[in-house]
């Protein structure tokens, strides 16, 4: 192969693997340096300068290899050796780069474990081809694995790294729960669909209940609003702008989910950090007026240096058209006012503990009455599997453009994993579907478990969130209208039943 010519040449050595991850070639630049060093020593040739580097040459911008271009344009080298052509360039411009060094006469040769590329019109020729080739393989590869990826979502399989919460199995490369992540993020689409916490805030959440990013730190908020924007977690994701039922465990429901995109689309900022100092801050309106109620804080300070803090709640008296005249509130008289509505819903310990009994009879007796449920919505899937093949039919027809089937195809996976969950509940649970949330609903009212004046403030200002609506303050008194179920319980009388 050598030359006395090619004796006086400076070479400079390139040896490449394609990724720091891709463990099947994890001993490739080694086993390159041992040929390398075989090679240069069986025909004495001198490598003034070797250059290496973990990077796919799938697209241009290698930086050891613009080094090694720049040695050769610079007159330091003016060969190299190389494992192959393909580690060298696998994209036209490098490729070209390469074949234009030797065109201006600065690259004389390239000496691989096949072949030695010479100056002259054939080589370059040879060259060239297997330059081409290293594309087209990179090419192919590329649509190959394009195709397989398709085909993964077609048959539900997110083809994509595990989401937060999820892992993919070691053995099966499935996607799985990650038991130590996973039970937390339901309960972290509870909190925000409260509507009183932001980004700021759950990141805080998400860091008191143990929850961290990769580097062991607090969730950034953009991850937080990552997980609680991502329909993946419902059962749904989407891949090339397209929208596929996924056949993972979904984290949290759709209602859930849908819950949160409402909380969402209505701020899209965190909430204040004054709202830790004012609980209350943001949640009533004044009832005479109908303005906000803000919140402020008020300091008396004494002769003997001692001082006293006092919270008070205020209409902001900023609704253009009333002179209001509703008072200050302080914020002790709001937290009893508040909790004193409360005990409206409130249910005595012998009462609720004989609803409690009722329930264990009901879940003893349950026998068939959910196989109606089930018929109908294994009915209702099928229809919507039908308007999926022909949405799908539709578009290969013509008769449909991409974005108008994107976009309806969306909303039937929706329907679809919807309802797929309402069957996998009445199917797995039967009757315990709404059996439990009535069992949860009267140990949260039963009297020991209300909320009280006493009651941490945040702890009071969600229960209010989550049983009442449209909140309001008059003479110092709390209001709202209380959301079903819990209207039933308000507006009870001593002769409704409720007594055991």
């Amino acid at each position: 192969m050598s030359t006395p010519s090619e004796n006086k040449l400076r070479y400079l050595a390139y040896f490449r693997k394609s990724t720091e991850s891709d463990e099947r070639q994890v001993q490739s630049i080694p086993d390159q340096k041992d040929w390398a060093n075989k090679v240069t020593n069986e025909h004495r040739l001198t490598i003034i300068k070797s250059r290496e580097e973990s990077k796919s040459a799938k697209k241009p911008g290698r930086s050891q290899f613009n080094l090694l271009i720049k040695d050769i344009d610079d007159g330091k080298g003016n060969a190299v050796v190389a494992y192959d052509a393909s580690r060298l360039a696998r994209n036209a411009l490098d490729g070209a780069r390469i074949i234009d060094l030797m065109d201006s006469g600065k690259l004389q040769a390239i000496v691989t474990a096949t072949n030695t590329f010479r100056n002259n019109s054939s080589d370059k020729f040879m060259l060239s081809f297997f330059f081409a080739q290293s594309k087209h393989y990179v090419d192919n590869l590329s649509e190959v694995t394009l195709r397989g990826m398709r085909s993964k979502a077609k048959k539900g399989v997110f083809p994509g790294r595990a989401k937060f919460g999820y892992l993919n199995h070691p053995r099966t490369k499935e996607i799985v729960p990650d038991p130590e992540v996973f039970p937390y993020i339901k309960e972290l689409y509870e909190i925000y669909a409260t509507g009183y916490y932001g980004l700021r805030e759950m990141s805080e959440v998400s860091y008191d209940m143990g929850l961290r990013n990769f580097s062991g730190g607090m969730l950034s908020k953009s991850q937080i609003m990552r997980i609680l924007s991502d329909p993946f977690y419902y059962g749904a994701f989407r891949w090339a702008d397209e929208d596929y039922e996924g056949v993972h465990e979904p984290a949290v429901s759709h209602e859930l989910w849908e819950a949160v995109e409402r909380v969402r689309s209505h701020r899209g900022h965190s909430i204040s950090k004054w709202r830790k100092q004012y609980p209350f801050l943001g949640m009533f309106r004044c009832e005479e007026c109908g303005a906000s109620i803000t919140a402020e804080k008020h300091t008396k300070k004494y002769k003997n240096g001692s001082s006293q803090t006092w919270h008070y709640y205020r209409c902001t008296k900023k609704s253009g058209t009333l002179k209001c005249r509703q008072p200050f509130t302080r914020e002790e008289v709001l937290n009893q006012s508040i909790a004193d509505r409360l005990q409206k819903i409130s249910l005595r310990e012998d009462c609720a503990e004989a609803m409690l009994e009722q329930i264990d009879r009901w879940q003893a007796e349950e026998g068939s009455r959910e196989s109606v449920q089930i018929v109908e919505l294994e009915f209702e899937i099928e229809k919507i599997e039908a308007k999926l093949r022909r949405l799908t039919d539709l578009h290969i027809d013509g008769e449909l453009d991409m974005s108008d089937y994107k976009k309806r195809k969306s909303e039937l996976i929706k329907q679809k994993i919807a309802s797929q969950t309402r069957l996998k509940l009445v199917s797995r649970e039967g009757v315990r579907v709404w059996l439990e949330p009535l069992r949860e609903l009267i140990n949260a009212v039963r009297e020991r478990n209300l909320p009280t004046a006493g009651s941490d403030l945040l702890e009071l200002r969600n229960f209010v969130a989550k049983v009442g609506s449209n909140l309001r303050v008059k003479s110092r008194n709390a209001l709202w209208d209380w959301i079903l179920p819990y209207a039933l319980l308000a507006e009870r009388g001593e002769s409704s039943g409720w007594q055991p």
